[in-house]
Order: C-alpha cells, then structure tokens, then sequence
C-alpha cells in the first residue's frame, strides 16, 4: 500500500559570504601578488594539477591559469591529480577531467594520459612517497584545488591543497600508500608526512586555493606559496566552514538526495553534510541526525563509481545498473573504506523506495514527517522540506519561497524533481 507523502515547500538558503564577481580576473591578482610565476621562464614544461572535483568555476580558474602561464613563455600540460579515481586508469582519469569540463579544447593545454610513478622517499612514520614521473621531469607544478572539511576524518588540515598533494601527486600507488598507513598513524599526520617530503623534493611553485560560496559560486581566491601551506590551509579551512551551508535542521526522518557522485563528494555524499562519516578509525558526527536516507542516481561525471552508496538506506535498481563495480571496488579499498561500497537496498521504483523508507522510520505521519529533499549534498541552497521540517528549521538564512507542492511521480513511479532544470518539470502547486 502506497504511504500518504506530505507537500512540500520550497526552501532557499543563503550563505553569509558574497561571491566573487570574475574569478579569472581574482586569479590574475592573486598571481600577481603572490609571485608565484616570476621563476617561470621561456620554454619551462609547468603541469597544472587538477582533481576529480566538480569545484564552482573550475574551469574558468584552470583556463586563466593555464592562459597566464602560457603568455609567460611556459609548455603548459594538465596532470590528473586525483589516486585511485576513475578506475585508476589514465584514459579513465582523462574522462573524468573532460566530464568536470577539463580539456585540452576547454583550457588550451592538453591532459597527460599516463601515470607511471617513481618512488622519491619515505616519511619519518616510514610512507613510501611516490611522484608522477611527468612531473618529475617537469620545471614545476601548480595545484588548483577547493579547501572543505574532509569527508573522512577531522583535523586542522583537511581536503585541499596538502591532501592534493599527498594523494593526487603520486597517482595511484601514492594514494594507496598514503590511505593504507593513514589506518595506523591517522589521516593528518599521513597527509602532512607526505606532503612535507613532495614540498622539499618536488617543484610544486604554488597553489591556488578555492572556497565555495553558495550553490555553484566561489566566494574566495587566493595563491598560496608552498612554504605557506600548512599554515594558510587551517585559516581557508574556517572561511569555507563559515560560507559553507548546511541542512537547516538537525532531526530528519528521512533524506532524500537527488544524485551522488564522485565530482561530488569523495564520498559520493558529503558525509559531514549527511552526519554519517562510516569509518573504522573516525568517530560519527554528532548532528545531524538522519533516520533514513534514500539516493535516487549516480551523476555522469561520476562514470559508475559510486562509493559513498553504503552511506544510503535505499537506492533504486537504475542506480546500482549504472555502477562500475570495478571502480567502485578500487576507490573503496585504496580508501581503506570498503563499507562504503556496501549497497543498500534497492528498487525499481522510486515510489517503491520512498514506501519502504517511511515503513522504517517509526510511528510518523503527513502532519509530523521530517522530510527533506536536496539535489546533491553541494546544492543546499536550493531544497525541499516538508511542514514537520519547516517548522523545526534552526539554521539562519532559510526561507520559504514557495509552496506548499506536492510531490509529483512519472508514470514509471519515479519523482519528478522539484527544481526547473532541463529534463525536468517545476514542481505542482497544491490546491484547495
């Protein structure tokens, strides 16, 4: 028997900080400022190193970078600095980089396309540290990459231009190492260890470091030199905690999430966001506190690698259909994280899968469901929230905007998203 679904109401978050109005134009400052190409001298071979992330105005960051670096007489390539992702394969890598938008067409450098690594050192914790041989045989190397909580583990240093490092410039075998020994002396010291070796043997020349605003905007830039690091990321770290958004409620029922992906999360899903960190050495998030969460699809550019699908309650059967197992498998294991490769239940139907969900949630109806419906778990200034929900909203800049809206199912029993996107349709607005 079908449960009765509350309406919904349409929430809009707003983060306290503002957006960068032209990022390319923050870039060319912050360059200029920092110095960082004035050793860039005719004819230098400078990669640029890009991750699996679908970061805000990614491209249009690489794209100036790679344009500065090219009129300061530089032979310019992109590296693939993302481990074990894609399959841990090069041609996979590339793929990955052409689906966030990266392409030797879309930034005017074209995209190294082997991985073959060298071991350079060890750390005083005994890492075996690894560097791409591209790079090794490079003038130089700058990192562009987003500062954010990690999605694994706590600490002052988190994901950014450190990790990038320690994982993403040895490719995959460095990842490998770098996760298998994170089980013994803890992620940050890891990663440190790592990164400390790659900064005093390898020419890293800088790194831009990005903070996301609200939905798909940046809202802070800056170039940060090598030596400067590990004390900037600490600081970039609290910017992005502060313009970060959250779910605006720390009690729900159940959470449904549009799509999860790699060019998402790490994890698939953003574990902070969802409060469900699943790993064996970390300890669980006190908030929020969600009963049960139910993931509808895999994004594209996440190419079946769906790691982060044991954080989910329920799934549907056109999900797991779109998994690589293989990459999925690989990106759980070099992580150390094979519960999340565990898949949940699914069903054909999302109507199905909401049936069971509420089934499984305790003595809850329409009138006192916390229901919430997000598009991913970086889109969070854009979601759906039932009136139980609503009302039990602590989080300062939520507001209703529209609503109350039913929800909506195709005639294959699947939701039809709430947001006006291509493909899909504007919510209904309920009557009487």
């Amino acid at each position: 028997m079908e449960t009765a679904l509350p309406p919904l109401y349409r929430i809009r978050q707003q983060a306290r900080c503002g957006d960068l109005e032209n990022v390319a134009a923050s870039l060319a400052g912050a360059l200029e400022d920092s110095g960082a190409l004035e050793s860039v001298s005719p004819g230098a071979k400078i990669l640029v190193a890009c991750g699996s992330r679908g970061i805000p105005n990614y491209v249009s960051v690489v794209k100036a970078l790679v344009d500065s670096l090219t009129r300061a007489g530089a032979d310019v390539a992109i590296l693939p600095a993302m481990g074990t992702h894609a399959g841990g394969t090069p041609q996979g890598q590339v793929r990955l980089l052409e689906a966030l938008g990266i392409s030797s067409l879309s930034v005017g450098a074209p995209v190294i396309d082997t991985m073959e690594v060298e071991k350079i050192g060890v750390t005083p914790s005994g890492i075996p540290v690894f560097a791409d041989r591209s790079l090794l045989r490079s003038d130089g190397v700058i990192l562009v990459n987003r500062i954010k909580d990690h999605t694994e583990f706590n600490g002052t240093v988190q994901s950014g231009l450190l990790k990038m490092i320690a994982v993403g410039l040895g490719r995959s075998e460095g990842a490998i190492q770098m996760h298998r020994h994170a089980v013994a002396v803890g992620y940050q010291t890891a990663i440190l260890e790592i990164a400390r070796a790659c900064i005093q043997m390898l020419p890293i020349l800088a790194g831009v470091a990005m903070v996301d605003g609200p939905g798909t905007s940046t809202t802070h830039l800056e170039v940060v030199l090598p030596g400067e690091f590990e004390a900037a990321e600490p600081r970039l770290l609290e910017i992005s905690r502060k313009c970060g958004l959250k779910l605006p409620l720390e009690e729900i029922d159940l959470l449904i999430v549009d799509e999860m992906g790699k060019d998402i999360s790490g994890t698939g899903i953003d574990t902070k966001v969802v409060g469900r960190v699943m790993n064996m050495y970390e300890t669980e998030p006190e908030a929020p506190r969600i009963t049960r969460i139910f993931v509808r699809d895999l994004t594209a550019a996440t190419h079946g690698n769906a790691i982060g699908i044991g954080l989910a309650d329920f799934t549907t059967s056109r999900l797991v259909q779109k998994m690589d197992v293989a990459a999925t498998n690989l990106n759980c294991i070099a992580a150390v994280t094979p519960e999340k490769g565990r898949i949940p239940i699914a069903f054909e139907t999302d109507r199905d899968a909401l049936d069971a969900a509420m089934s499984t949630i305790g003595p809850t109806d329409e009138g006192s469901l916390r229901l919430v419906w997000i598009q991913n778990t970086n889109r969070l200034d854009d979601l759906m929230a039932s009136s139980a929900a609503v009302a039990a909203m602590e989080q300062e800049g939520a507001h209703v905007i529209e609503g109350p809206l039913a929800m909506e199912f195709d005639p294959e029993g699947n939701l039809i998203p709430a947001w006006r996107t291509a493909g899909g349709s504007p919510p209904i607005p309920m009557t009487g």
